[in-house]
């Protein structure tokens, strides 16, 4: 009886170290082991009620342990399916990392910008051509000057002005155009909607909300803002 007894306890045991340490998915459990571990607590249980019952109320201990830890890993492997059910996802041990995962870098990219002038200027890269920029969350698109979209590869010969803008000045006449790409720093958009001005009506570049709404965040706080990818 007390052979019979540590058989169920190390037959227990050994479904519990496989799970836990070998990884153990209960999708992939044959009916029949399954149907085993199952009669296997069952008997545990059996037993240690039969030894109480007897008076050996410490020898009972065991394999009612050993049942409910089993039971509980069975339980836990039938609630969720999708995930191995293993110790080491809880315990403090060094494990490998898995071949061909690579860990996501969490942090994103981000700019912080100095009022000046009572503005936010940016040095930006458009279509690759160093220019300044001033961040304007009133505009609504990325507003070059014609020299500087000039500069910027765009053939300002050929474009057609016929989006109107209204400023403090009336209403200017530019040219819709898609930028290739626009770098602030670290943060770089591609194909961004702009606006190009008629040479001689725009003193400076804006940073419109074209660009701006793509960013997950732009936040003002005293004389800094803080753009974010």
């Amino acid at each position: 009886m007390i052979f019979l007894i540590f058989l169920v306890i190390i037959g227990l045991a050994g479904v519990l170290g496989a799970s836990a340490f070998g990884g153990f998915n209960f999708d992939a459990i044959p009916d029949l082991p399954a149907a085993a571990s199952v009669i296997g607590i069952l008997l545990a249980l059996y037993l240690a009620t039969l030894l109480s019952h007897r008076g050996d109320r410490r020898l009972a201990l065991w394999p009612t342990l050993a049942a409910c830890i089993s039971g509980a890993v069975l339980v836990a492997g039938a609630y969720n399916k999708n995930l191995p059910i293993s110790l080491t996802d809880l315990l403090p041990i060094s494990r490998p990392a898995d071949d061909g995962v690579a860990l996501e870098n969490v942090a994103s990219a981000s700019v912080r910008l100095r009022r000046r002038d009572g503005g936010f200027f940016a040095n930006s890269e458009i279509n690759g051509t160093a220019m300044t920029v001033r961040i304007d969350n009133g505009a609504a698109t990325v507003v070059l000057r014609s020299s500087d979209a000039e500069k910027a590869g765009i053939d300002i010969d050929s474009l057609a002005y016929d989006t109107p803008l209204r400023t403090a000045n009336g209403v200017n006449y530019l040219a819709p155009v898609r930028l290739k790409s626009v770098r602030i720093g670290p943060l770089v958009l591609n194909d961004v909607e702009a606006l190009v001005a008629k040479a001689g009506t725009l003193n400076e570049n804006l940073l419109g909300t074209s660009f701006l709404r793509r960013l997950s965040s732009y936040v003002v706080a005293g004389d800094f803002a803080t753009l974010r990818e």
